[in-house]
């Protein structure tokens, strides 16, 4: 089935996009894969969802355009290569593992082949996948691929004309077993990690300084101790004309980076405990105190303590304090350590001034073993007090300012009175291919990107303003990343790529070669056919700017007809919609994206949307293939078909949580695929063509969950679309058969319609093949994605009643031990406490909650006379019990009152056939004396039932 219509789409060349000048376009990409392999469940996963936004626009009637290309930038794919040539058996191996046959991995030692190889088996696999890619524009990078080599060259003739380029001395990922730059090709893990500057601080002692790193020099004010490992060794070593004592690998790092190191001995971590240091900036003696997250092995080995802004700080404080044998053991003064307490600095708005503590009790961390709660609140506290932090008037120089401007004063003035200096760390832990731990170097002469540029930054930060961005919660994370970012290392020494068009001893690395390669996707197809020597700058700068078409013509050699068609091509295409990405590219390539447009590009090209996700993880856990749960997309497809692949990576997740990749969904999800293909076929032209009253409560409800989906769809939520709609729906749909006996004939095939179109993003061979059942013309992927609209609340609400009254009779007959009941009687709230019930909703807060006392007040003096004890029992029922199970938004359930007598009157013969005996509706006040008891549980929508 799904060959039959992957054929069917190629052969209508249904994804070859040109312009339409009468239709809205939609270009939506994602980052291209690197090319030293097969692709896997992680690419998937990412592909899949650019692949649903492409299906869904086209289906909401947008021209889209969705290309795809392949990176071969790097050292990587050459050191396979030469590993290959040298026999290396570990390379062999896994060429073998991947399927490749002896003939075939002998020809691997060229790099060449690499670029080849794994590019076709890409698209083969993706195509198996069933993406809706115009392939007419795929590409790889590197000089092998002479239009594309051209493009960079371009860009960079641009970007240094524009200044955006500097050469200097500059921090960098270093790998010190091969001393060389370190880019994300050439890790075995860490991609994404960069230098982040810290502010090391000098604390006086003696003869020596101890010397703590902080990304947040701001909060020296509110320093309260040291924190050091108790079980650790330091190094003490002469740094320039001064005694540090520090971690043991940081001496290596500060020669790295341009300081003259000497190790003078060793230290342990216990003979430092109790001593006290004089604290740059507060001109105060602080003590040094023991920690269990403090590690002699990471930074310096020794942190500073400002427990008001830090969570960790705070907890471990707390921790020490409650411990009295803790400060006997490490001989510590038990008051004096109790006597410490946190210093406020800062107002975070919400958070207070003590922002640390507050974030500790409202997670609930009791010790400092409790690191993910820890690291949760870090990370919250940090992004908030950045954004929201306003210095206090205790900080002198600094009061009243934002946080963000206070620290880089504070920095500055440390450095300059000799109490700081700047140090580099990575900001994660980074394994070089040739498995060595990669540290931060200055490096000289080195080209750089200067994204640290305030100027460059705030254009950029403009352009990030304007972008919608899925999940919206990301901004902030970009948001940090602009403000962090600083210039980056953008040429190597080595590897496959394009050179630095006026120093070819450069070759630009893989995160600035891939910049603005979107914008190539356009003409890609066009450019493809020339050669080197039409490769002029002029000919670019036509296509891509305002460039003159004519100078271009006669430089080029191509025609000024097809140049100017060329250009209107990328005018309509461009600025991409929706770029689609792993959450782990925010640091680095996004932000680099982002950057470049700014600078290549007027403002009308600027990018309009960046959806980054989580990374995948196979049954909770992350892929490896130590742990025998990495798989190739090539491997699935081959096992479970296409769309039972799409299906449980739909599944998996959506927004920034990482997707679960789950087996159990995987082996279930074709039976359900074949289940839904067999209902389709076996109901084609099915159903009555008498009316039932249901029928328009069915309808409804069709549109509200195709409205829910659609809305869902929009922000990229298409799990949450496909639960809707692949299985909520047809739980609606049971209800409606079991109330109406048979489906209306029109109802059914909307039914089908509305489920088959919905799923069609998702599965789309499956969808394809029951449209084609249904009897049905055209591609499915040609009609309208179900919209729907908000319901008739009445109407749903009343039979939202009726199948609440069915459950809650049932409940009381099983209970009861009753099968046989002579009567039932149901009997329907007064009126009174559906005004108390009104009362609550406008009484209720943001969350749905309501404050008993004051609706109380509001609501006894209505309350008839004789129903006022009643009444007081029901408010308190109604806000202690029932709104906490009915959820937040309860309100909107009821917003209206409905005729519960009539509806349930009108549903009597359902009722009756269920039960078998006589039904009987009654409004409480009228209910017999022998039913009052019962009578007084009655409430708004969930009527009393009395069973004789």
């Amino acid at each position: 089935m799904e060959k039959k219509w992957q054929k069917k789409w190629e052969e209508a060349r249904l994804f070859e996009s040109e312009p339409r000048e009468d239709q809205d376009k939609y270009f939506v990409n994602s980052p291209y894969p690197y090319m030293n392999g097969y692709l896997h469940l992680g690419h998937a996963f990412t592909y899949l969802r650019a692949d649903m936004v492409s299906r869904y626009q086209r289906m909401k009637n947008k021209n889209v355009l969705f290309p795809f290309a392949f990176h071969c930038t790097g050292t990587p794919i050459v050191a396979a290569a030469q590993r290959v040539k040298e026999g290396e058996k570990g390379q062999i191996n896994a060429l073998k593992q991947m399927g490749l046959s002896k003939t075939l991995i002998k020809t691997f030692s060229r790099p060449e082949e690499w670029t080849k190889y794994f590019p076709d088996k890409a698209i083969e696999d993706l195509k198996k996948f069933g993406t809706s890619v115009d392939w007419r524009r795929s590409f790889i990078t590197t000089s092998l691929n002479p239009p594309y080599d051209g493009f960079i060259r371009w860009q960079f003739n641009k970007l240094l004309a524009g200044e955006y380029l500097i050469k200097g001395t500059f921090p960098v990922v270093w790998c010190p077993k091969r001393e060389t730059v370190v880019g994300d090709h050439d890790r075995l893990s860490g991609e994404g990690e960069t230098p982040q500057e810290y502010t090391l601080l000098k604390f006086k002692g003696e003869d020596h300084f101890l010397v703590a790193a902080t990304l947040r020099p701001e909060t020296v004010f509110g320093q309260t101790n040291l924190w050091v490992d108790g079980d650790g060794t330091y190094i003490k070593a002469k740094v320039g004309d001064e005694i540090w004592v520090m971690s043991q690998k940081m001496p290596f790092k500060l020669k790295l980076q341009g300081h003259k190191v000497k190790e003078l001995g060793k230290i342990q971590g216990r003979d430092l405990i109790g001593q006290k240091y004089m604290a740059p900036q507060i001109g105060n003696e602080i003590i040094v105190l023991p920690s269990k997250f403090c590690d002699a092995s990471i930074g310096s080995g020794i942190v500073t303590s400002v427990p008001s802004d830090s969570p960790d700080d705070y907890q471990g404080l707390v921790d020490l304090q409650n411990s009295s044998s803790d400060c006997e053991k490490w001989g510590l003064d038990y008051e004096l350590v109790t006597s410490i307490q946190p210093i406020a600095i800062l107002d975070s708005g919400e958070m207070g001034t003590l922002p640390a503590p507050k974030l500790c009790k409202e997670l609930g961390i009791k010790n400092q073993t409790q690191r993910k709660k820890l690291e949760q609140a870090k990370q919250d506290l940090y992004m908030h007090s950045f954004n929201h932090g306003i210095m206090l008037d205790s900080t002198e120089y600094v009061a009243g300012k934002p946080v963000e401007e206070a620290r880089e004063i504070v920095k500055d003035k440390l450095i300059e009175e000799g109490k700081a200096v700047i140090y580099y760390e990575l900001t994660g832990p980074v394994e070089s291919r040739w498995l060595a731990d990669c540290v931060v170097k200055i490096v000289d002469n080195q080209w750089f990107l200067e994204y640290g540029s305030e100027e460059w930054t705030k254009t950029t930060e403009k352009a990030l303003e304007a972008m919608e961005l899925y999940p919206s919660k990301a901004r902030s994370q970009f948001e940090y990343v602009l403000q962090w970012l600083k210039n980056w290392a953008c040429v190597r020494e080595k590897g496959l790529g394009t050179k630095l068009p006026w120093d070819d001893n450069w070759v630009i690395e893989s995160l600035s070669d891939s910049t603005i390669y979107m914008a190539y996707y356009t003409v890609a197809h066009y450019l493809k056919d020339l050669n080197e020597k039409q490769l002029k700058e002029s000919l670019f700068d036509a296509i891509f700017g305002d460039g003159n078409t004519k100078l271009a013509a006669e430089e080029s050699g191509v025609k000024q007809a097809e140049i100017i068609r060329w250009r209107n091509e990328f005018n309509y295409w461009y600025p991409y919609d929706l770029r689609v990405s792993g959450k782990d590219l925010i640091q680095n390539h996004l932000s680099f994206s982002l950057y470049n447009h700014t600078a290549m590009f007027g403002e009308d090209k600027w990018p309009r949307g960046f959806a980054v996700n989580g990374w995948v993880l196979v049954e909770g856990e992350k892929m490896s293939k130590s742990k025998g749960n990495f798989f190739t997309l090539k491997e699935l497809t081959s096992k479970y078909g296409a769309d039972v692949v799409r299906f449980t990576l739909c599944n998996a997740g959506e927004g920034l949580d990482d997707p679960n990749w789950e087996i159990s969904f995987a082996e279930t999800a074709g039976k359900k695929l074949k289940n839904w293909l067999s209902f389709v076929k076996k109901n084609k032209g099915k159903g009555r063509t008498t009316t039932h009253p249901i029928d328009t409560w069915f309808r409804e409800i069709m549109a509200s969950i195709a409205h829910q989906a659609n809305a869902a769809s929009e922000r990229l939520k298409f799990r949450t679309s496909t639960r809707l709609l692949f299985f909520e729906l047809p739980q609606y749909f049971k209800w409606y058969i079991q109330r109406a006996g048979e489906p209306h004939v029109e109802i059914l095939k909307e039914y089908i319609s509305i489920v088959n179109r919905g799923i069609a993003p998702i599965v789309p061979h499956t969808a394809e093949e029951a449209w084609s059942l249904s009897g049905e013309e055209d591609f499915i992927l040609n009609q309208p994605f179900p919209e729907g609209h908000k319901p008739d609340l009445n109407l749903i609400t009343g039979e939202d009643l009726v199948k609440q009254t069915l459950e809650d009779t049932r409940a009381i007959l099983s209970i009861a031990g009753i099968d046989n009941p002579e009567e039932i009687v149901f009997i329907v709230a007064p009126e009174w406490k559906w005004n108390a019930v009104h009362t609550a909703g406008e009484l209720a807060d943001s969350r749905g909650q309501v404050k008993l006392a004051q609706l109380i007040s509001g609501v006894m003096p209505t309350i008839p006379s004789e129903s006022k004890k009643l009444g007081a029992d029901f408010l308190k029922k109604w806000v202690l019990k029932d709104i906490p199970s009915l959820g937040p938004d309860w309100q909107s359930k009821y917003a209206q009152q409905v005729d519960e007598a009539e509806i349930l009157s009108a549903s009597v013969d359902f009722f009756t056939n269920i039960f078998n005996c006589k039904i009987t509706v009654v409004n409480a006040d009228q209910a017999k004396s022998s039913m009052a008891s019962k009578t007084n549980q009655s409430s708004p929508l969930r009527p009393a039932i009395f069973v004789s």
